[in-house]
């Protein structure tokens, strides 16, 4: 297994985890299905993209906590933000 050093948030998230805190809420089946089939539906085109390291390790919790995979939350948000469902703060 591989040891990653957490910092102090990262450690609170981890602890709240195990602790039994988090509880999935919806019916993740069938968003889980909806998304899938979305994204079959789409031609695709790789892309590499740098982030920050904590920002990567809170999407996939994130990911792992919805039933999908990180790759198809970060498409989910581009296409979201492309059609105008969500705007940036600037």
């Amino acid at each position: 297994m591989t040891e990653y050093k957490l910092d102090e948030y990262e450690q609170g998230i981890l602890e709240s985890v195990e602790n039994g805190e988090w509880h999935s809420t919806g019916d993740l089946q069938q968003r889980t299905l909806e998304l899938q089939s979305y994204i079959k539906q789409e031609k695709k085109k790789a892309v590499s993209i740098r982030l920050p390291e904590n920002d990567l390790y809170e999407l996939k919790r994130k990911s792992l906590e919805n039933g999908v995979p990180y790759q198809n939350i970060i498409q989910m948000l581009v296409h979201q933000y492309t059609i105008n469902k969500i705007h940036l703060d600037v």
